[in-house]
């Protein structure tokens, strides 16, 4: 059974004013830094933000974090990723933990099926996840769907985040209840968002 209170992740753009242990459950996001929160869900999928590139600048900016780092939110599906310099930015920053945030699962119907067709799906980021894992990095595979926890899953990665989407939806909390039993029924654990929601739109994903 699904845990009645699930950890919750958070996306952030300023970590030093939080203590080791509520910078531990956010996933750090310094490229969204210039725009409101509320406009996160939206800006954080749009192609005008370098979102590793300012991941790894932010970090070779400061000093390493003492004590619990945060979760790095990585792009996974950017073709121009350095591997190598990334992990190695991570570890000079004192971070351990990775998600594949933004995803690509957030798109729907033609801009998804065109993504889909050079590789831009959920494997891929999940593929990314497994990679870093080699190099030492903690995976947490965001989901939001079943078709992609189940993914994930075959892939041997344990620790899912659920994300619901870009819009509110009235059965949330049973589709996480659903999600997150299939995921502790393979022995994974699962992880809530609790990102503040987009909610000028009835839609669950996104249409370009």
């Amino acid at each position: 059974m699904p845990p009645p209170h699930p950890p919750s992740l958070q996306p952030a753009v300023q970590l030093d004013a939080l203590p080791p242990a509520e910078r531990a459950r956010r996933v750090f996001l310094p490229a969204l830094a210039p725009f409101p929160v509320e406009s996160w869900p939206l800006v954080a999928l749009l192609p005008v933000l370098d979102i590793n590139g300012s991941l790894t600048a932010a970090l070779a900016a400061r000093r390493p974090f003492r004590g619990a780092g945060p979760i790095a939110g990585v792009f996974a599906c950017d073709p121009f990723l350095r591997l190598a310099d990334l992990a190695a930015t991570l570890r000079a920053a004192g971070i351990t933990q990775v998600v594949n945030y933004p995803t690509v699962q957030l798109f729907e119907g033609e801009t998804a099926a065109a993504l889909a067709a050079v590789n831009y799906r959920a494997e891929a980021e999940f593929r990314l996840l497994q990679r870093l894992a080699e190099l030492g990095f903690a995976p947490i595979a965001c989901a939001t769907s079943r078709l992609a926890v189940d993914a994930a899953l075959s892939l041997g990665l344990r620790r899912i985040l659920l994300h619901p989407g870009i819009a509110p939806r009235a059965e949330e909390a049973a589709w996480w209840a659903g999600l997150a039993t299939r995921v502790a029924v393979e022995g994974g654990e699962a992880l809530a968002w609790g990102a503040p929601h987009q909610s000028s739109s009835p839609r669950r994903r996104m249409r370009l």
